[in-house]
């Protein structure tokens, strides 16, 4: 177990370096000259050099990459190009927000998604199977920009019942914080659990097929048990996999969904910055959201394993 833990850390953290690259890279080398655009409106050439000997934009690629690196081993992601604000800092402000909208969106999909594929594999063929079939690509199909337009418009403009834009903190007051999150959380969440919920009803029909399953019948035990005993149980096991995928949506849609419901969060920051060509914070997001993710699959690994001990030695 601790080679396997050992091993896909070493993966995880070797594609994290490659992230590093892939992104400082591709954003430094975009056309147009940041200095240029950081001077203001018609700088002259000596203002224009003065950013960049300021921002130390005149200094060879590979040497602010490294400098860049060496301030990510220390936890220091630099300052921004704009208002000098600590990036670090600037992203442990956001990131709160973004983490809550992302766990809370996650527990609205797995409550949507487990029943739901439970139902539709316990009873597969029937009218039932189809109708959760049918919501569950709808799930998937849905981009989750035209399901936030629908859930505002009506909702939040019609109905009145939650706001439609911005947040309050969790601090100040948690039930209005809770509240204007509700459209947030059910977007991505509706969003997200179509694929997990077709994940769970495969899982379901498959091990229905199994002999243990009819063994169980055969013994004479109630088909509910049966189901929430024996078949239920084991069709979580591959569901753990999708989690790790889900998260990569779940946080992908939070991008799109904090600016479009204006919530002061990661998404909304990267957005923003990128529409300034405010460079460290871009990259910095981009290493932090790349880091989570991987990180949450490495949980997800280890918890495989550690439910399915033959993954170990795969």
């Amino acid at each position: 177990m601790q080679t396997f833990i050992l091993r896909r850390t070493f993966s995880s953290v070797f594609v994290l370096f490659i992230v590093t690259l892939i992104t400082f890279f591709s954003i430094n080398l975009l056309p147009g000259d940041l200095a240029s655009r950081i001077a203001g409106e018609e700088p002259s050439q000596e203002q224009i050099e003065m950013v960049r000997e300021t921002l130390g934009l005149n200094r060879p690629l590979h040497v602010r990459y490294f400098e860049w690196i060496g301030g990510v081993i220390r936890l220091d992601l630099g300052n921004s190009l704009r208002t000098q604000v600590d990036v670090s800092e600037l992203i442990g402000r956001k990131l709160a927000v973004t983490a809550e909208l992302g766990f809370l969106a996650l527990i609205v999909a797995v409550a949507i998604a487990i029943p739901v594929g439970v139902l539709a594999g316990a009873r597969p063929g029937t009218f039932l199977d189809y109708g959760l079939t049918i919501f569950a690509v709808g799930g998937v199909s849905i981009p989750n920009f035209f399901l936030a337009m629908v859930l505002i418009i009506f909702f939040a403009v019609k109905l009145g019942w939650f706001p439609a834009l911005g947040t309050t903190s969790l601090v100040e007051d948690p039930l209005a914080n809770i509240r204007s999150l509700i459209l947030p959380i059910f977007t991505i969440g509706l969003t997200s659990c179509g694929s997990m919920a077709r994940q769970v009803r495969g899982a379901m029909v498959e091990i229905m097929r199994q002999d243990y399953v009819r063994t169980a019948r055969s013994k004479g035990l109630q088909e509910q048990d049966v189901i929430l005993r024996h078949v239920f149980r084991n069709a979580l096991i591959p569901v753990v996999t999708v989690l790790g995928l889900q998260m990569t949506i779940i946080i992908g849609g939070s991008i799109i969904t904090e600016t479009i419901f204006k919530l002061p969060g990661m998404g909304k920051l990267l957005i923003d910055s990128i529409y300034i060509m405010d460079t460290p914070i871009v990259q910095g997001i981009v290493l932090v959201l790349a880091a989570t993710i991987l990180a949450l699959n490495l949980l997800v690994d280890i918890s495989y394993a550690y439910l399915d001990p033959r993954i170990r030695y795969s």
